[in-house]
């Protein structure tokens, strides 16, 4: 299946917004976007997240967040890589480079909180 906004031959090119349903009394409808398993000798499909490049300004950014929580907690981002009986999934977070300035940052906090702030915990395997 492939679906596309439309071209813009000398302007912006079409949006494509693909969402779930409010829910105005209980909860909202939930998203999955995702690839079946494989079959017996084969590889389970990719799925591929990307911006375009740019010639005369800034490429498009990519954001991932969850909503706040009023009367609860915040929704959570959970990211991990799968495992594998010869050699487990790898992980790679990288910022761009720069050909004529300075590169990209990578900044990691974690929150602020009214009794204490939230735990940050780096190990290695």
């Amino acid at each position: 299946m492939s679906l596309s906004g439309g071209v813009g031959a000398t302007s912006t090119g079409g949006s494509v917004i693909i969402g779930s349903g409010s829910g105005t009394a209980t909860s909202s409808g939930d998203m999955a976007l995702e690839t079946p398993n494989a079959g017996t000798s084969g590889v389970s499909g990719d799925v591929s997240i990307s911006t375009g490049d740019s010639s005369s300004g800034a490429s498009g950014s990519f954001t991932v967040s969850t909503g706040a929580g009023s009367t609860g907690a915040g929704g959570s981002i959970s990211m991990s890589v799968g495992s594998g009986d010869a050699v487990g999934g790898a992980m790679t977070l990288t910022a761009g480079a720069s050909s004529g300035g300075d590169g990209g940052s990578i900044s990691v906090t974690a929150g602020s909180g009214s009794l204490s702030g939230g735990a940050m915990s780096l190990s290695g395997g």
